[in-house]
């Protein structure tokens, strides 16, 4: 494991020396690349900024309750269908026409039935992600031994003792990688949400500095979101390892 590990971080490295190489010896316009090093202190000076603090408050708020959202909801209806294959079955085709179809295309229509504030980056945020995280949920509820759901009902076992003991720790590695991708596309709505039509938010702070070409500013805002993605998203995954070695000893 260490060894993939630092395997990522020389790639890293790798790639922030020649990036940071590239900008100071002109092999690359440092006005559309800035140095990293000129990012990085645009980064720090911005953290310390009234504005981008509460626009980066309110993302998170925003983040935070679509994921809170659509995290129980796609996978609640995801087990209910794994468990009902006739209505999978049936509504099968249905959910992957709506999966495939880009949700951004949509984004006028919201703006225009909820407006610009708070609830409709909240319900475009769920709507993105909804149809992810419900896969996921069908694929939990699916991948439940029935061997021992059967055994477990032959002993009596109630229907809330095979949720628990059953299909809880069966289905634990797949739920946390369904809230993992809810987390993802919850981030990922907010954010186009904010850029398309907003007052306040990260994203409309990242697309008025690329809109006033502040190349710096953009980037440092880009890599900011990406340090908060990355560091949650490291958290989910480490629960998710952990789900996965339980499965095995279960």
């Amino acid at each position: 494991m260490w060894i993939v590990r630092t395997s990522q971080l020389l790639v890293v490295a790798i790639v922030a020396g020649l990036w940071e190489a590239a900008s100071q010896r002109g092999w690359v316009d440092p006005n559309l690349l800035p140095p990293l090093s000129k990012i990085g202190s645009v980064l720090f000076a911005l953290l310390h900024d009234d504005r981008l603090l509460s626009d980066l408050a309110l993302t998170i708020t925003e983040v935070s309750a679509a994921f809170t959202i659509v995290g129980p909801l796609g996978l609640l209806v995801g087990f209910f269908l794994g468990e009902q294959p006739p209505v999978y079955r049936a509504l099968g085709p249905v959910l992957h026409v709506l999966l495939a179809t880009p949700k951004s295309i949509f984004l006028p229509v919201f703006i225009l039935a909820f407006g610009i504030g708070f609830l409709e980056k909240v319900i475009f945020a769920v709507t993105l992600s909804f149809f992810i995280v419900l896969l996921s949920g069908i694929a939990a509820a699916q991948s439940v031994p029935a061997g021992l759901v059967t055994v477990a009902r032959s002993f009596g076992a109630t229907r809330l003792k095979l949720y628990l003991f059953i299909y809880l720790p069966a289905m634990q590695p797949l739920i946390v990688e369904g809230l993992r991708m809810a987390l993802i596309f919850s981030i990922t709505g907010v954010l186009l949400a904010e850029m398309y039509g907003s007052a306040h938010g990260v994203g409309r702070l990242i697309f008025a500095w690329g809109e006033m070409f502040r190349m710096p500013e953009l980037f440092a805002g880009v890599l900011l979101i990406v340090m908060i993605t990355v560091a949650v998203n490291e958290l989910l995954r480490v629960a998710e390892n952990v789900g996965r070695s339980r499965r095995r000893g279960f």
